[in-house]
């Protein structure tokens, strides 16, 4: 075991894009096909039809703001996740990128709770959707909290101690021995592509169901 600074800072050339391949590749698959578009908008509106939120029903500024800065680091940790940790720029943008996720699960689950009461709420939606959305909105916040985890025990599995930018980490006083280099990346894809999936999502109320959900967030 050994101890890690992270504090010289070095070129990483390897630009990563197979994120990209998984939000825009849903994209082009709900555009191009049609049944595919039909089955959504039948499984959406399943109930007495969907009410349309007007433009004063959104999220306050700081929850907006916490959502697309949240995504920002999620997207710099992903691209920079198969860059060399240890002697590459792109390696330590990772690291601080997942840190500032798993800060901004805390910070949006603090948000959540303050402003409960001014959070937009749509009272016609099928009992499929309501379902959809309670889970998919668990998944993605277990998603900020157990992907940096994973990631902090993988690298504290090969070294003693580190720090972050001057910063010592907190020491992990048990490792179960378990391969976190291989079950990280695994959970971070399953964790984009479900991002990708809320992202398709998203588009289906924008451009189909023309509901008004999509900015509610803006």
């Amino acid at each position: 075991m050994k101890h890690f600074s992270f504090t010289n800072y070095y070129v990483c050339s390897y630009i990563k894009g197979r994120g990209f391949y998984i939000i825009f590749g849903c994209i082009r698959f709900l555009i191009f096909n049609r049944s595919l578009s039909f089955l959504l908008y039948f499984m959406m509106t399943t109930s007495d039809g969907i009410e349309m939120m007007t433009a004063s029903e959104k999220y306050p500024k700081i929850m907006i703001y916490a959502h697309w800065l949240t995504l920002v680091f999620v997207l710099i940790a992903y691209f920079t996740s198969e860059a060399h940790i240890e002697d590459s720029l792109g390696g330590q943008v990772h690291v601080i990128a997942g840190g500032l996720v798993f800060i901004f699960f805390y910070v949006r689950l603090i948000l959540l709770m303050w402003f409960k009461a001014q959070i937009p709420t749509v009272s016609y939606i099928s009992e499929l959707q309501k379902t959809a959305f309670t889970l998919m909105k668990g998944a993605l916040y277990t998603g900020l909290f157990v992907v940096p985890v994973l990631g902090w025990f993988t690298f504290a599995s090969t070294h003693e101690s580190f720090d972050l930018l001057g910063i010592e980490l907190p020491k992990v006083l048990f490792i179960p021995n378990v391969n976190f280099g291989e079950i990280h990346p695994i959970i971070a894809n399953i964790f984009m592509t479900l991002i990708g999936l809320h992202a398709l999502a998203a588009l289906v109320h924008h451009f189909i169901l023309k509901d008004g959900i999509l900015k509610s967030m803006k």
